[in-house]
C-alpha cells in the first residue's frame, strides 16, 4: 500500500511539474451523440451541477438505452487534459461511494470488428435488491486502452513527459438484471457492438491500442 500511495503521489507531482498537457478536443461534442443506435433508443441522464463539478470532466455522455426489456446505461467521462483534482475517477471508488457493493470483480473481452479485441473490467454490483453488471475501461491518448488504474497513472506520466498529452476517457456500461448475470453480459456485448463504433467517431483517437494489465483487486 505504501508503494502504491507513493506511485500515485509521484504521478500527480510529475503531471503538475511538467504541465497538464496540451488539451485535446473531442472529434465532436457528446451533445451530438445519437439517441438511436440500431434497435436501441436512448434518453439523456444528466447529473446535478454539484456532481458534474466533482467529476471535473471536460465533457460527458450519459444515456440510458432500451430495446424491449433490455436496458444499458452508457457513461463516458472525457478529460481533455488531467491535473490534480480533475482526473479520471475510478468506478472502483465511485461505486461504493454511491452505495453499491462490489460483489464480484472480473475481466471480460470486448470483441467488436473491425477493432482488435481488448480486455475490460467486469463487476457485479449490488445495492439492496438492485443488481447491475458494470463493464468499464480507460481509453487514453493515442487510443491506448487500460483497465488498471495504477498502470494508467504510469502511462499518464509518460504521455505528459514525452507527448505533452494527458487526455483520457472513462467508458462504462451498466446493465441492470434480476436473474442470470450471463444474460446481462450478453446484453452488454450486444449493445457495445452498435455503441462502440459510434463512440469512436467522437473520441480524439479512433484506432485503439490495447495494453494488457489485469485490474487490481
Amino acid at each position: 500500500m505504501l508503494v502504491v500511495c507513493a506511485m500515485l503521489l509521484a504521478s500527480s507531482w510529475v503531471v503538475r511539474a511538467v504541465g497538464h498537457g496540451v488539451p485535446v478536443a473531442l472529434s465532436q461534442p457528446f451533445s451530438r451523440f445519437p439517441d438511436r443506435l440500431d434497435v436501441w433508443q436512448g434518453e439523456d441522464v444528466r447529473f446535478s451541477a454539484k456532481i458534474e463539478g466533482k467529476l471535473g470532466v471536460t465533457d460527458y455522455l450519459s444515456k440510458i438505452y432500451r430495446s424491449g426489456p433490455r436496458a444499458a446505461h452508457l457513461y463516458v467521462g472525457f478529460y481533455a487534459s488531467q491535473k490534480h483534482g480533475e482526473m479520471v475517477h475510478s468506478p472502483k471508488n465511485c461505486l461504493p461511494g454511491n452505495g453499491w457493493y462490489i460483489a464480484r470483480r472480473d475481466t471480460t473481452t470486448v470483441d467488436i470488428a473491425p477493432y482488435h479485441p481488448f480486455a475490460a473490467n467486469s463487476y457485479i454490483v449490488e445495492n439492496g435488491l438492485e443488481r447491475q453488471l458494470v463493464v468499464y475501461w480507460y481509453q487514453q491518448s493515442g487510443g491506448r486502452i487500460v483497465i488498471n488504474e495504477y498502470l494508467g497513472r504510469v502511462f499518464l506520466v509518460l504521455d505528459a513527459l514525452t507527448r505533452q498529452r494527458s487526455d483520457a476517457a472513462l467508458i462504462r456500461i451498466s446493465v441492470p438484471f434480476d436473474g442470470d448475470p450471463a444474460q446481462a453480459a450478453e446484453t452488454a456485448r450486444t449493445f457495445l457492438r452498435v455503441a462502440y463504433p459510434t463512440l469512436m467517431r467522437f473520441l480524439p483517437d479512433n484506432a485503439p491500442t490495447t495494453i494488457s494489465g489485469r485490474q487490481a483487486d
